[in-house]
């Protein structure tokens, strides 16, 4: 055991004497300290002053001393630049600039800036973070029996094949029955505004005022909880005798369902069916709407999407007026890849980063090898038609509206 003891002795390290001998070769090597090899403090700048640090052969004063660079600050956008340059030559000529009055409400994580909600950068996930607000929404369930759950396919068909790629996961949700028909007349009142994971667009929930039954329809922009809606789907009534007519403007009120032949001319309208007696098809996502060019008693209808294009639409279809709501929607940022994750979006590897078995691009270095843009099973893509058949409905496309500017 003496001699056990003995060897064990002649290994051991001898003992230091002053603090910042333990402090140097640990600051040093990023073993016991790290907050202190990263970012020094004045207490730690002290100990390494001192003279037993000095005397070590290993430490390097410039292992401690690094601080990281200071933070790389964009430069100004050209609509920045366009805009400070109106606003000079406002000044010069006199005239006070616009102001816009934006009610901002703010705590520790975020701040509202109009109608949208920004976080801060309180950590990685959240420097780019920014949504809509939700504030005016329920922030309770939906209603049971207007709704059902989802089942979750993961992009597969009934064979197990993959169909559509890039799904899978995500949180549970429940399908809300929406009611595209408008087929119950009548005045409805709007009980409530509530969120949709499955859309885009707002909903709003309506209570018949004869019958006391609840529907779901897309939220119009500016509708609110109190408002009367009406359905006029199978047509405008006939007033009774001593009874005035129904007013335009409160036909055409945000949030009515007519046809398109009851509508007037050049009136923006959302939610739009294409054939008679069907369902609301067109114009249904966050922001989205139309614009009524031609109407008559019989025949079709010409409207003007959002694109440009103009389709023939039968003037005994469907149409809602006034815009979808939630039209900050296409401002939103979620912020992190996990966010995307929560809502069953999985990941997209580019071709060229795949082997030539796996993908037309890939293989090489950084090339997609002089070929055309083509999807992993060949076909091409990024404007490569591939309709070739000629659109009856459609009167004027978007290319040519484009030409036509």
């Amino acid at each position: 055991m003496a001699s056990l003891a003995a060897v064990a002795g002649s290994f051991a390290l001898p003992r230091p004497r002053t603090v910042a001998a333990c402090v140097a070769p640990c600051a040093h090597r990023f073993i016991h300290l790290p907050s202190l090899a990263r970012r020094p403090t004045t207490s730690s700048l002290a100990v390494c002053s001192s003279n037993a640090i000095r005397e070590d052969p290993i430490f390097r004063p410039q292992a401690v001393l690094q601080v990281r660079h200071r933070t790389f600050r964009k430069k100004m956008t050209k609509p920045q630049k366009r805009y400070f340059k109106w606003v000079e030559k406002l000044k010069q000529e006199g005239l006070e600039p616009p102001h816009v009055e934006r009610p901002v409400m703010e705590n520790k994580f975020w701040k509202v800036v109009g109608n949208m909600k920004i976080y801060k950068n309180v950590s990685p996930g959240s420097t780019h973070r920014r949504h809509p607000t939700r504030f005016h929404l329920h922030r309770g369930s939906c209603i049971r029996r207007l709704s059902y759950g989802k089942r979750s396919t993961g992009g597969r068909n009934n064979r197990g094949r993959i169909t559509v790629r890039h799904r899978g996961g995500g949180h549970k949700r429940r399908v809300r029955k929406i009611d595209f028909h408008r087929d119950i007349p009548g005045p409805h009142e709007v009980v409530r505004l509530e969120y949709d994971p499955n859309r885009s667009a707002e909903l709003a929930l309506l209570r018949n005022l004869s019958t006391n039954e609840f529907s779901y329809v897309i939220r119009p922009l500016d509708l609110n909880p109190g408002d009367i809606v009406q359905s006029w789907r199978r047509g405008i009534p006939e007033p009774a005798e001593g009874e005035e007519a129904i007013p335009r403007n409160q036909m055409i009120a945000k949030g009515n369902c007519l046809m398109l032949k009851d509508i007037p001319v050049g009136t923006e309208i959302h939610c739009i069916g294409l054939r008679p007696g069907g369902r609301a098809q067109l114009c249904r996502s966050a922001g989205a709407s139309a614009q009524l060019l031609y109407t008559g008693e019989t025949g079709f209808a010409q409207v003007r999407l959002t694109s440009k294009e103009v389709r023939l639409i039968p003037v005994e279809a469907c149409a809602t007026i006034g815009k979808v709501g939630n039209e900050a929607h296409q401002h939103r940022n979620w912020g992190k890849a996990g966010a995307k994750r929560r809502r069953g979006i999985r990941p997209t590897v580019r071709g060229i980063a795949m082997n030539p078995v796996d993908h037309p691009h890939g293989g090489g270095s950084k090339s997609k090898g002089g070929k055309d843009p083509r999807s992993p099973w060949g076909w091409k893509t990024k404007g490569w038609k591939t309709v070739r058949r000629k659109k009856t409905y459609v009167l004027k496309t978007k290319r040519q509206a484009k030409l036509a500017r």
